[in-house]
């Protein structure tokens, strides 16, 4: 086994069954930034995270238990996400294949959450998705195409609730 497999195994091991849970949460960061994920300053992981993708995420995000980030491609978040439990990504899925493979050639995709989005829990984001400044998105909800910024977003699939001002507090 390789070096860096070794090294990115046993972090993972310490983040999610050693540290997960609403504590050391610059360890955690400091530590998935060191197998190449990038968290930004003030980011706190709860843990347990599962991710086979890029991540890079703003200042000062949320990333609630069981974060996960299924499929080769990446994931962008800017500052002031909050992500809450159980959210999953999908950055890859396979093509229709033939009647003896039906999963046919790879496909990898990129999310990326604009800045002061909260993703509520069990939601799922995926193939190539881009959910503007500003957004919530409701639990359980299944987005598949881009949303604008500022907008309350539920459903599945998932569909623009209403427009949310400024202002607002819930």
């Amino acid at each position: 086994m390789k070096l860096e497999v070794i090294k990115h195994m046993l972090v993972m091991f310490v983040v999610n069954h050693l540290c997960d849970g609403a504590y050391l949460f610059e360890v955690k960061r400091r530590l998935l930034n060191l197998i190449g994920y990038s968290l930004g300053e003030g980011t706190k992981v709860v843990g347990p995270i599962y991710c086979t993708a890029k991540l890079k995420t703003g200042s000062n995000c949320w990333l609630g238990r069981n974060f996960t980030i299924h499929g080769n491609g990446t994931v962008l978040m800017g500052d002031n996400c909050d992500i809450a439990k159980d959210v999953t990504f999908l950055t890859g899925r396979h093509e229709t294949g033939t009647q003896e493979s039906e999963a046919g050639e790879e496909e990898v995709y990129s999310v990326c959450v604009g800045e002061g989005c909260w993703i509520g829990a069990h939601a799922t984001l995926g193939r190539n998705v881009t959910i503007g400044t500003g957004c919530m998105v409701l639990a359980d909800a299944c987005v598949l195409k881009n949303m604008p910024e500022n907008t309350l977003i539920g459903g599945v699939p998932a569909r623009i609730v209403r427009k949310l001002n400024e202002v607002e507090s819930y």
